[in-house]
């Protein structure tokens, strides 16, 4: 995603908290809630995709009696990858022929990682009043990835008779930290077990494909939260 896209990201998630603090300012009172969060952390990318187990934390406040706001950051456990072999490069001569291509080609490892240090999400929670028991809440905001990337290159195998130190045959690694961000959509129910504590299955979408690279991410959880 670009640098005008993630501003705009950002921008959009901005505007709803505001309007979400905007909505409460008739509340009697604000009611801060604390919680911890244990789920799952898919991701759908060009580069990685895969599933780990997460924990998080999260702080919020109930700014009237229909919409929370709130904060979390979430650490996946394990770290993304994807691998493919294929054909890097051929060292056939111009104009030669496929077959030549072919048996002159390069095989290379690729090897890709992402390391998600920390997942920060801010959102706007949109309910029904707390009346009953169990509470549906509608999920809008936004979500900041931060990630470590490598890229490996392997040679695999070259051609016979090839010098293994032939410059068209290249491996090594790169290696970079980058922020993604995009909007997020949700829903989670409230359970309420005691007068304060509340147990809250929550699933939540962040959709970071808005230019041409895809970077999307599901988040399923189950939280428990004191509400004071």
């Amino acid at each position: 995603m670009s640098l005008i896209e993630q501003r705009i990201v950002t921008g959009l998630g901005a505007i709803a908290l505001s309007w979400a603090c905007a909505a409460g300012a008739h509340a009697q009172s604000l009611r801060p809630y604390l919680g911890g969060a244990i789920g799952s952390f898919s991701v759908d990318a060009d580069e990685v995709d895969g599933r780990s187990a997460a924990t998080g934390l999260l702080a919020g406040l109930t700014v009237s009696r229909l919409v929370d706001v709130e904060g979390e950051i979430l650490f996946p456990a394990s770290t993304f990858v994807r691998s493919t072999t294929a054909v890097s490069t051929s060292l056939a001569p111009p104009n030669a022929p496929l077959e030549e291509i072919k048996r002159l080609g390069v095989t290379s490892l690729y090897e890709r990682e992402r390391d998600v240090t920390a997942n920060f999400s801010f959102v706007a929670i949109i309910h029904p009043p707390a009346t009953g028991r169990v509470v549906p809440g509608l999920v809008a905001g936004v979500t900041l990835q931060r990630a470590k990337n490598l890229f490996r290159l392997t040679t695999v195998s070259i051609p016979p008779g090839v010098d293994p130190q032939h410059p068209g045959i290249i491996s090594g690694e790169q290696r970079s930290t980058r922020t993604i961000s995009a909007p997020t959509i949700g829903g989670q129910v409230s359970v309420r077990v005691t007068p304060h504590f509340y147990v809250v299955p929550d699933l939540r979408y962040d959709y970071g494909s808005i230019g041409d690279e895809i970077n999307n991410t599901l988040r399923m959880s189950v939280r428990g939260i004191w509400r004071f």
